[in-house]
């Protein structure tokens, strides 16, 4: 089968499905997986599709790349975003996973290079993917229909397969006892998954968020874990992070330099 008709058989595949794996499409046309991926290479080159690690996406069922705004809240997230990024280094491995906070920090992160990230937020990754001497990497898994992000059995074992040395997460609870909880049973259980392979937990809070629970616990904070949060939360809550060895930046931070505690 020559290229130009493989490349119909996978357009009108995924204008039906909106996603496919490689395994699939070597199945379907009977070709190697050399093949299958060079096929899928040019058609993200035609923005047709975008890929991902093992498989690919149609890049129609794919929002617009989410922005931030401009309410104060909008402007804490850039702010907890921006001081984020002042803990990666160049030749660091991250994992950056959907969420508010975690966008704003793709704002920031243009002149760290070089650099690999893991994600599973489209928006993410078609951001980052314009950057010179970054390697982006896009999780597997089912596209969400709440938000530009991938989850579910794939996406939790494509995670197995990599390590990285810091992890990023936005969480929208931080309960009294230091549990960790999200809106999204999916994500919850991503980010239990990518615990186990980082070397690095760091989490990124508004200060509302403290002291209240979400509706699902992926685990508690932990001694060495990094918490970013903004400049509204309290004195005795900073110290009761600081006696259980937790480190915390606030977003005074990227105005008067990093501080501990």
């Amino acid at each position: 089968m020559f290229a130009l008709e493989r490349h119909r058989v996978i357009r009108n595949y995924l204008l039906e499905h909106k996603q496919v794996d490689v395994r699939t499409l070597t199945e379907l046309l009977s070709v190697s997986e050399v093949t299958i991926r060079r096929d899928l290479e040019k058609l993200e080159e035609d923005h047709f599709l975008v890929r991902t690690h093992g498989g690919a996406l149609l890049f129609e069922a794919i929002r617009e790349p989410q922005t931030i705004g401009t309410s104060n809240n909008a402007l804490e997230a850039i702010d907890i975003g921006r001081t984020a990024v002042r803990l990666i280094q160049p030749g660091d491995t991250i994992l950056i996973l959907s969420g508010n906070h975690c966008m704003a920090m793709v704002q920031a992160i243009q002149s760290i290079t070089p650099l690999v990230v893991l994600t599973n937020d489209l928006s993410i990754a078609m951001e980052l993917g314009n950057h010179k001497n970054k390697q982006i990497v896009l999780l597997g898994g089912d596209l969400s229909s709440k938000e530009s992000a991938v989850y579910g059995a794939l996406t939790l074992d494509d995670m197995k397969r990599f390590h990285v040395s810091k992890m990023f997460v936005t969480i929208d609870g931080f309960s009294e006892h230091f549990e960790l909880s999200v809106s999204s049973q999916e994500k919850a259980l991503l980010i239990r998954e990518a615990r186990n392979n980082a070397e690095e937990l760091i989490i990124l809070c508004s200060a509302d968020n403290f002291n209240r629970h979400a509706f699902y616990s992926f685990g508690t904070a932990k001694s060495g874990d990094t918490i970013i949060t903004d400049r509204k939360i309290s004195d005795s809550l900073k110290q009761q992070l600081f006696e259980a060895n937790l480190r915390l930046f606030t977003t005074v931070d990227i105005y008067e330099g990093p501080k501990h505690g």
